[in-house]
C-alpha cells in the first residue's frame, strides 16, 4: 500500500473498483445467458472471462477488509491516546488541587 494514500481513499477506490467488476460480471453473465448452442466457444471464454472477475472482485473484498483493519487499529491507537493524555491530565488537576488544598490549610494554622 503506498504511503501516498491514506486507507478511507484506498477503501472508497477499491469499492468502486468492485461495484465496476460486478457491473462487468452481470453484463457478461446476461450475455453468456443469451447466446445459443451454436456459439459454445464463446459461451465458455465468457464463462471463464466471469470466474476471473469473481476472483478479482474476492481479491478486492480482501484488500478492503485489510484497509478497514488498519483504520479501525489507528483510530483504536488514537483513543488509547487520547485517554491517557486525559487520565494523566486528570490525575495532575488532582495533584494539583490537593497540594493547594493542603497549602491553605497550612497557611491557616
Amino acid at each position: 500500500m503506498p504511503d501516498s494514500q491514506i486507507p478511507e481513499e484506498i477503501l472508497s477506490s477499491l469499492q468502486a473498483e468492485i461495484r465496476i467488476l460486478q457491473d462487468r460480471t452481470l453484463k457478461l453473465e446476461t450475455y453468456a445467458d443469451g447466446l445459443n448452442d451454436k456459439h459454445d466457444t464463446l459461451r465458455s471464454e465468457v464463462r471463464t472471462e466471469i470466474a476471473s472477475l469473481r476472483n478479482q472482485i474476492a481479491s478486492l473484498e480482501t484488500k478492503m477488509e485489510t484497509a478497514n483493519k488498519q483504520i479501525n487499529t489507528k483510530l483504536d491507537r488514537l483513543f488509547g491516546a487520547r485517554s491517557v493524555v486525559t487520565a494523566a491530565i486528570t490525575l495532575l488537576t488532582s495533584i494539583l488541587g490537593s497540594g493547594v488544598v493542603h497549602l491553605v490549610v497550612s497557611i491557616g494554622k
